[in-house]
């Protein structure tokens, strides 16, 4: 009797330290992924859309990963952190399969580092379905004596996920929506640009265009009358392939005997990359954003205005060309 167990006692304790190992690679998996929410969450300066934009909500998901993941590799209580794990995968789960049939190309679960949401659903499935049928850790009578002995680790990790997360709370950029296609984050000292939500609205920034040599604001100046405006970075590639465009678009404006109504207007962005070589003529109109605040966006972007009214807008390839615009009343 005492001989056929033997070999049952030794295949359990083979179980249960596959169990223990692989809680704690759970453990790593939470702290590599709440290390990464946490500099997106620092670091990214667009605001975000579903649950992952609420404010706080990124904060308290990298305070739980912690506590967890710090969690599962203390081996402390191990039934109830098995438990409490197979429960928070479960919720992950449902998450991402939401996500998966919403189309979405990226589950946004490890930050700037992108994850089809299908993969991310079947590997936390994996991961319920793993602790599920390991074993599970007795605590047997001694349950009692184990928690007075290991609760301190738990609690430890607990304070850890609570000052990571106040941190990250402290750091995360505000981000409030404001009118006419600008966002502005960081309590107002970034603002992003979204030129598609300017069409049929005064152009927002035309009260920060200065000139770019005597710094003198244009915002009257290209309110009045019909303009095509293009907004660049002086690093942009697609950009420098896109002013030659519009410079021939303002020659042949001369050429026809009227004013050339171009304009373009650079975004800094602090990289201190010279604008030399990147234009040809000196027939348009040339300004930037001031310096009130840290503008983002995302270049070549053009604009049609009437009397500072956008009429047309495109960003990105489709700016290349001047096929976007409205025909332009002489």
């Amino acid at each position: 009797m005492q001989t056929a167990m033997k070999p049952a006692a030794h295949s359990d304790g083979r179980v249960r330290a596959l169990s223990s190992v692989f809680l704690r690679l759970i453990g790593g998996l939470m702290l590599f992924a709440a290390t990464l929410g946490a500099l997106q969450a620092i670091h990214s300066p667009t605001p975000e859309s579903g649950l992952r934009g609420l404010r706080g909500l990124a904060a308290a998901l990298v305070a739980w990963e912690i506590f967890l993941g710090l969690w599962l590799i203390s081996g402390a209580l191990p039934r109830a952190a098995r438990r409490v794990a197979i429960g928070c995968f479960s919720v992950f789960a449902c998450y991402t399969f939401y996500e998966a049939l919403a189309g979405k190309a990226d589950c946004g679960c490890f930050g700037q580092v992108h994850v089809n949401p299908w993969l991310t659903f079947i590997l936390d499935v994996s991961i319920v379905l793993a602790l599920t049928f390991l074993s599970k850790p007795g605590a047997g009578k001694a349950g009692n004596s184990r928690w007075a002995q290991q609760k301190w680790p738990v609690a430890a990790a607990a304070a850890i996920g609570l000052a990571a997360g106040v941190t990250v709370a402290m750091l995360h950029p505000r981000v409030v929506a404001a009118a006419n296609g600008l966002a502005s984050a960081d309590n107002g000292g970034i603002v992003i640009l979204e030129p598609h939500q300017w069409l049929h609205h005064r152009l927002p920034v035309l009260k920060h265009i200065v000139s770019q040599r005597r710094n003198r604001p244009m915002g009257r100046q290209l309110a009045t009358g019909n303009w095509v405006i293009m907004f660049y970075h002086a690093s942009c590639d697609e950009c420098r392939r896109t002013i030659p465009v519009y410079e021939q678009l303002a020659q042949r404006e001369m050429l026809a005997g009227k004013t050339p109504h171009v304009a373009f207007v650079r975004v800094p962005s602090g990289s201190g990359v010279s604008t030399r070589g990147l234009f040809h003529s000196n027939i348009a109109l040339h300004g930037t954003l001031d310096a009130t605040h840290d503008w983002f966006a995302t270049t070549p972007i053009a604009v049609q205005l009437r009397s500072g009214r956008v009429v047309a807008e495109a960003s990105g390839r489709a700016a290349m060309g001047v096929q976007w615009m409205e025909p332009r009343q002489p």
